[in-house]
């Protein structure tokens, strides 16, 4: 069985722009603390802290030469790649070299969307068809870095061969142009990913160099581990919280002044429960159609019904090292069971894993980690 351990050691590594070609690494010795995460719909950040003193003349003079975007910061733990992603701010001081970075993502903020987006066609021949919405989005990011006008090199970032998929079983229709079908929408491909993509399923983070680009996960998933209470080092809170829960979920384009010609798409069960139990979300996106309300009904609805139970953890307190599950499992997204013995509400509960952050100092390593409840999706027919 695999548990989460104790590091013998962190070691940082600079490398040119792509993640392979080193370029220079600090000893082990002169990095004084290591601070990393990941997360589920956004972009994560590292750092590190190099203590000038027992880094040497040779190594701070190399340190001296890190640029931003052109160097990236790898984090190993003992021997795994733990972390990788493009350097954004250098800071030194007398006595200390602070390097900080994002995750490979940060190009994909950095880029500007330069493709017609019109994933339309029910033939699959078509290079623009309809289809899983991770596959759009792998289609978006492909088409952005694989090369064009403004690219100085197909793939700069060497991101493409490390997109990893979880496809949904539902083939989605997305389209972002204008009037005439012929009109790019001019925006970083993360925030088309965010603000697009992420409401209709889309569900994305890194780990190490990859981009893993998935979906929901489902009680019909297996689980990556299985944990007790005795799994935390500290206390833990079990929350049954019905703020955001809602047995139907309505998207509409609606104004409050103004309701004219507009539409809304509807996903969820009349509950026997709950009563009527209803969550409105107002978009003022353009040109969206019925389906593609229902599509972010749908994406908005996991997770709702039944009433979620979170478990929180907090600030300070974390994984203990006998964990049964491995940093390797640690992929936010991933399901994850707690079964909280003991208590009022125990009970075995599947939850997913939305953030994972390490520190790790003088005072060894900590890994704290964020759950949130796990639901099924509405899998009705769409308007």
């Amino acid at each position: 069985m695999a548990v989460l351990g104790c590091p013998q050691e962190y070691r940082a590594v600079i490398h040119w722009r792509g993640g392979s070609l080193p370029f220079t690494s600090p000893g082990v010795s002169s990095l004084t603390a290591v601070s990393w995460n990941r997360t589920l719909n956004d972009t994560s950040e590292a750092s590190i802290t190099i203590a000038k003193g027992a880094a040497g003349a040779e190594c701070c003079g190399l340190l001296g030469k890190v640029e931003p975007f052109a160097h990236e910061l790898s984090i190993y733990r003992d021997a795994e790649l733990v972390w990788q992603g493009p350097v954004f701010r250098v800071t030194e001081n007398r006595t200390r070299f602070v390097i900080e970075a994002r995750d490979v993502t940060e190009w994909l903020a950095r880029t500007v969307n330069t493709t017609l987006l019109r994933y339309v066609s029910a033939n699959q021949a078509d290079p623009k068809h309809q289809g899983p919405i991770q596959e759009i989005a792998e289609a978006i990011i492909t088409e952005n870095l694989a090369g064009g006008l403004f690219a100085s090199q197909p793939d700069w970032p060497e991101m493409l061969p490390y997109i990893v998929r979880q496809d949904d079983t539902v083939n989605a229709r997305f389209e972002k142009d204008g009037s005439l079908d012929n009109e790019i929408w001019i925006v970083p491909i993360l925030r088309i990913l965010d603000d697009e993509l992420v409401p209709r399923g889309l569900e994305y983070t890194t780990v190490g160099r990859a981009l893993i680009l998935g979906r929901p996960q489902t009680t019909a998933d297996p689980a990556q581990a299985r944990l007790t209470l005795d799994s935390f080092a500290g206390d833990v809170e079990i929350v049954r919280d019905g703020t955001n829960a809602a047995s139907l979920v309505w998207v509409s384009n609606q104004e409050d002044q103004d309701i004219t010609g507009s539409q809304f798409g509807v996903s969820g069960v009349v509950s026997s429960v709950y009563g009527r139990l209803d969550v409105l979300i107002r978009t003022t996106a353009e040109g969206l159609t019925a389906y593609d309300l229902w599509q972010i009904a749908r994406g908005s609805y996991t997770g709702r019904n039944p009433v979620p139970t979170s478990l929180r953890i907090p600030d300070g307190a974390g994984l203990a090292v006998t964990a049964p599950v491995s940093m390797r499992q640690l992929v936010p997204g991933v399901r994850i069971d707690v079964a909280a013995t003991g208590m009022c509400m125990g009970a075995s509960q599947p939850y997913r894993l939305s953030d994972v952050d390490v520190d790790w100092g003088d005072n060894g390593e900590n890994v704290g980690i964020s759950l949130i409840p796990l639901g099924d999706p509405f899998v009705g027919d769409p308007p």
